[in-house]
């Protein structure tokens, strides 16, 4: 199967923009040049019998965005209608040519940063923070695996937080390198056994250097995957 009924609603859709002089002219360019793009890609692909019914709605949805800029000079829905549909496109493009599994390893690497963050942030910044980010983690989560940008932004959201608590516990763990019998009497001073002091002392900075790695592995798969959302 072809993408060249996507490539023609494509160029109809380039052509529709070009007669809108509402728009900003280097919005309009920016959206054309997207646009272009995207049929390049679209006029060459092979799109797998399976994805039939994606592909279908996915070229309606185009028919309803050339009506729509046929219909309106409303600058903002107009822009609201391409921004949309540009990313449904891209979006689609990712899962013809299988670039899917990429969101699973993005959602495993969330879910690790978002556990490791629940866990080691109350030590030092109390429990105000872990609770604040409770609900964006979890309707994030439920996002993103709906594939939404919203859900994106969400689970993205923990990354400079995450950074923050690792170096905190990896600069802890240095000055406990550095005088390590006076930390630990701290420790078991505030009532906190002699044993499980001494695993909190070693476990602690351990696990903000995992925190750290897995933060990093989100960010690095968040740019990957960013197309993968619509």
């Amino acid at each position: 199967m072809k993408g060249k009924l996507a490539a023609a609603n494509i160029t109809q859709i380039i052509n529709e923009l070009k007669k809108i002089s509402s728009l900003n002219k280097r919005k309009k360019d920016k959206y054309i040049s997207k646009l272009e793009e995207l049929h390049k890609l679209y006029i060459n692909i092979e799109i797998d019998e399976k994805f039939k019914i994606q592909y279908n709605r996915m070229n309606a949805k185009g028919k309803e965005v050339i009506k729509e800029l046929k219909s309106t000079k409303e600058k903002n829905k107009i822009e609201s209608v391409i921004e949309v549909y540009t990313r449904y496109l891209t979006a689609s493009l990712c899962d013809f040519q299988g670039k899917t599994i990429n969101l699973r390893k993005y959602i495993t690497s969330f879910l690790f940063c978002a556990m490791l963050f629940l866990a080691l942030t109350p030590q030092f910044f109390g429990f105000f923070l872990p609770i604040l980010f409770f609900i964006p983690i979890h309707i994030g989560l439920k996002g993103v695996k709906q594939r939404t940008m919203t859900g994106f932004y969400m689970t993205m959201s923990v990354i400079p937080v995450a950074f923050m608590t690792a170096v905190t516990w990896i600069r802890y763990g240095i000055n406990v390198k550095q005088d390590y019998v006076a930390s630990l009497k701290m420790i078991v001073d505030s009532g906190i056994s002699q044993n499980l002091a001494e695993i909190l002392i070693v476990t602690g900075p351990v696990l903000g250097c995992v925190l750290f790695i897995f933060a990093s592995i989100q960010l690095y798969q968040g740019i990957k995957t960013k197309d993968l959302f619509i």
